[in-house]
């Protein structure tokens, strides 16, 4: 297979994987936006609304309103940052750290189910591959 038939069908298959996961994600019940928020305060900690946005990659103003509905849940807290007043820390609450827990246990299931019959050798080397473009396409971004 050549590099550019191998790269086609990486890129078919992300797609169809991503829409599939989307599935998942969604029967979680929270919404895209507001599930992706928590991830990203759940593996990355506290930050700010902005410092939130920008990881998101959404307006400062799209970003309030996801806050704004994760804190009516009760998923969310804001508070000051001690080292600086005028400036608010995002933050999880037990309910919000409950949730994305069950959301990821239910995307590793899902996964699990996925990959059984797989060798774990070829398994393994899927893994290192995307995790490879996975850091490439960071270094990328920033």
């Amino acid at each position: 297979m050549s590099t550019k038939s191998s790269l086609l069908t990486l890129n078919s298959a992300m797609t169809q994987l991503m829409r599939a996961i989307r599935r998942v994600d969604d029967a979680q019940g929270l919404g895209r936006a507001r599930l992706s928020a928590l991830a990203v305060l759940h593996f990355g900690g506290s930050c700010s609304p902005s410092e939130l946005a920008e990881q998101e990659m959404v307006s400062r103003a799209t970003m309030h309103h996801v806050l704004t509905g994760l804190e009516a849940d009760g998923l969310v807290v804001r508070q000051p940052d001690r080292s600086d007043g005028r400036r608010q820390l995002v933050s999880l609450t037990r309910r919000g750290r409950a949730t994305i827990r069950k959301a990821h246990a239910a995307r590793i299931a899902w996964f699990e189910e996925l990959a059984s019959g797989i060798d774990a050798a070829a398994l393994a080397t899927a893994a290192r591959v995307l995790d490879d473009l996975r850091m490439r396409a960071r270094q990328r971004l920033h």
